[in-house]
């Protein structure tokens, strides 16, 4: 009965969340969706086009109680990292629903299975730490996006501004450039340089584009690239000659993260030796002589 409780409460979270998560009609809010995919927030058009309530009420609900848990200015913070880990289309209130979803869940969890915990002081722990650690999931699971995404970017430097160099000095333009390099790449970096072209498309400046791009992707190779392009519209400088500098020291950033990964491996290689493959020597090298140890005793007994 008890195990069958715990699957129903949690069948009734997964469902409670993915009824809150459903698109809007897609009628009503097909602006604010291709809006989205340029990085700006819905919510400011959301006096245009609203999307009907009824579809969003229990995100909401959820959402606001969640606030309650955090600081005054974590949605603003939590719209930036949403961008960062490239979920567009997700917004900060969904994302609050998911971290109250699981708060509650493993919450239920925890409280059942502190009902059949034979120390008082595990039973309190599991009461306690379950919410917290429901609570604490979600927003790990995104820092960790954040960081895989972010490095995967900054490897990726390299090769994009190597490419917009030829392309710039065989005669293009900046913007033609990018989309040109962008078309020729995969990968959240290209995916990155088209957003901010859509971003030029719909009448951003060339430097508010770049910033947000910084925003999103503010690894030290894009954060020197936005710099250097905003500095060279600035001032008036060949961009060609800039774009050829910004490779270089792309290529030895590059080469330096190559180097310190090295650097890093055998220190991982340390636990995974310990765990799995020095007790199987242990058991190859001295087994065969603890059993004749173990069978002697045996026959002395």
């Amino acid at each position: 009965m008890l195990i069958l409780l715990l699957i129903l409460l949690v069948a009734g979270s997964v469902l409670a969340g993915a009824h809150g998560m459903r698109l809007s009609r897609r009628s009503q809010v097909a602006a604010l969706d291709n809006v989205a995919r340029y990085g700006y927030d819905p919510g400011e058009l959301a006096v245009q086009v609203a999307p009907k309530n009824e579809n969003l009420a229990l995100e909401r609900r959820m959402a606001s109680l969640a606030r309650r848990l955090t600081s005054a200015d974590y949605e603003g913070r939590l719209r930036i990292r949403l961008l960062q880990a490239g979920m567009y289309e997700t917004r900060p209130s969904r994302f609050l629903m998911l971290r109250m979803t699981a708060c509650v869940a493993l919450g239920a969890i925890g409280l059942m299975a502190s009902r059949h915990a034979m120390n008082p002081l595990v039973a309190v722990a599991e009461i306690v730490f379950a919410p917290m650690l429901g609570w604490m999931l979600p927003e790990t699971m995104l820092s960790s996006r954040i960081t895989r995404r972010q490095n995967q970017i900054e490897r990726e430097c390299a090769d994009l501004i190597d490419l917009l160099a030829i392309t710039v000095q065989a005669g293009l333009g900046l913007d033609q450039a990018l989309k040109v390099s962008a078309e020729r790449l995969t990968g959240p970096l290209a995916e990155e340089v088209r957003l901010m072209l859509n971003e030029i498309r719909v009448g951003q400046s060339r430097g508010e584009a770049l910033k947000r791009l910084a925003d999103r992707a503010p690894t030290p190779t894009v954060r020197s690239f936005t710099r250097s392009m905003a500095q060279s519209e600035a001032m008036g400088v060949s961009i060609s000659s800039t774009l050829k500098a910004l490779a270089i020291d792309a290529r030895a950033r590059r080469k330096a993260m190559a180097e310190e990964t090295a650097q890093k491996a055998p220190i991982k290689m340390v636990f995974p030796l310990a765990v799995c493959i020095f007790p199987a020597i242990l058991i190859i090298a001295a087994g065969p002589g603890l059993l004749q140890v173990v069978h002697t005793l045996n026959g002395l007994g």
